[in-house]
């Protein structure tokens, strides 16, 4: 770091609103967020890996496919949403404690190791036990992305660093969806072990470029957040919820990213195409698309205008009207252009709302409130896999109940996201 503090690249952020002249931003930011990124996108590729092989999978680790087969393949997907409950605080206070490379190095040393792990046993309650490690490690991983914004990027490119961490998140789960099916194979004998060594391979690599290029923090301030003494995660906790628009976000993301979270696990289950058929993997690899071009267009627009609500109430009535859409036309073409719209419209408000959270809770620590955002997510994600598990195993045809019921909460969100104030209200 200390090559990069006298770089000629390194510029001055200087804003118009406010006397940023002070702030230095260094050009060495683009490497930790890569970094980032490549990390980020892996403990998706590893939360996901049976999401659009749900049917294979089963046959592969219990021989035949019956519905408890089958929740037992979403299991290794639902511990991810499980061990976050618990795991989050603990993962805030450290990541607060310990700074932004050990608090997430921690997330970063459980991916890389127990991801490669996966593939040394054909055994599934091996490969469940290190996918409940990696899921140990996701939160010091997913609750670092807005703090790593504020430690090295300048006021105008705080959502688009947010964006583009998210960017690898759902670069992650596109990998998985796409990959997954061809490297398995539709027939057996499945190829499971290379599916698993690849994966885990590419979470130790990132794991070894994360420990060596990656740096806490730059020399001098990126922006005044920065710059400015915080309040501790464990006292500031307290005093999110005393801000109403903290807590209409919290109910937003709850809704939204729970249900991207269940919809995108379950779709090799609720569109009931044949077995061995690769057309779910590919509907969620274009939803993820979606969300990846969403997530630096509607970042960056964001970002130039100052406008955070906007965007929000715009994926609200994405979700209400395109989540049925999504799951009730049979037909593949409409799937397909449904399920990019989606994920561009709704998935690309996650960075937005995250970076909304830890503006208008400042001083808290912003991994404190994204946190808590992503806990939202992961609450409702539970809930929402639980029902379409529990429907999957006693009535399948009930199945359109857990889809009315989430388009029912998006419009709830709607009315929510008018009541928000936007970010101009707020003297940040």
């Amino acid at each position: 770091m200390e090559s990069s503090s006298s770089s000629e690249s390194d510029i001055i952020d200087r804003k118009n609103n406010g006397d940023q002249s002070q702030y230095k931003v260094y050009s060495y930011r683009w490497v930790v967020l890569i970094l980032f990124m490549f990390v980020g996108a892996m403990t998706q590729v590893i939360w996901i890996t049976f999401a659009g092989v749900t049917t294979e999978s089963a046959i592969y680790y219990f021989g035949s496919v019956t519905s408890f087969s089958e929740n037992m393949i979403l299991l290794l997907s639902v511990v991810f949403m499980i061990a976050y409950l618990p795991v989050n605080f603990f993962a805030c206070w450290l990541i607060d404690k310990l700074g932004l490379k050990w608090g997430t190095g921690i997330g970063v040393i459980f991916t890389g190791v127990f991801g490669f792990l996966r593939a040394v046993s054909a055994n599934y309650w091996l490969v469940l036990t290190f996918q409940i490690m990696v899921a140990i490690g996701q939160p010091f991983v997913l609750n670092s992305f807005t703090k790593l914004a504020s430690n090295w990027f300048p006021e105008k490119e705080k959502t688009l660093a947010s964006g583009l961490a998210t960017l690898a998140v759902l670069l992650g789960i596109i990998i998985a969806f796409i990959t997954s099916p061809y490297i398995l194979g539709s027939t057996e004998p499945y190829r499971m072990p290379v599916l698993l060594y690849s994966f885990g391979g590419a979470g130790l690599l990132s794991m070894v470029l994360y420990l060596i290029f990656v740096k806490d923090k730059p020399p001098t301030p990126a922006n005044a957040y920065s710059d400015k003494s915080r309040v501790l995660a464990t006292k500031g906790t307290f005093s999110l919820f005393k801000k109403r628009d903290f807590t209409y976000l919290f109910f937003l993301l709850f809704i939204g990213l729970g249900a991207f979270n269940a919809i995108s696990t379950v779709l090799d289950i609720v569109f009931d195409y044949p077995e061995g058929s690769e057309i779910p993997g590919l509907i969620g690899g274009v939803m993820t698309i979606g969300g990846i071009l969403g997530a630096i267009i509607i970042s960056t627009l964001s970002d130039r205008f100052r406008k955070r609500k906007i965007f929000i109430i715009i994926a609200m009535f994405a979700g209400a009207i395109l989540t049925p859409i999504l799951i009730f036309v049979p037909i593949d073409v409409v799937r397909f252009i449904v399920g990019f719209v989606f994920g561009f419209l709704l998935v690309s408000a996650l960075p937005v709302g995250l970076t909304f959270a830890a503006e208008i809770t400042y001083p808290v620590p912003e991994e404190t409130s994204n946190g808590f955002m992503q806990w939202a997510g992961q609450i409702s994600g539970i809930l929402f896999l639980g029902s379409i598990m529990l429907t999957n195993v006693y009535n399948v045809s009930l199945m359109f109940i857990n889809i009315v019921i989430i388009s029912a909460m998006f419009v709830v969100g709607i009315i929510l996201a008018f009541l928000m104030k936007d970010l101009d209200a707020y003297q940040i």
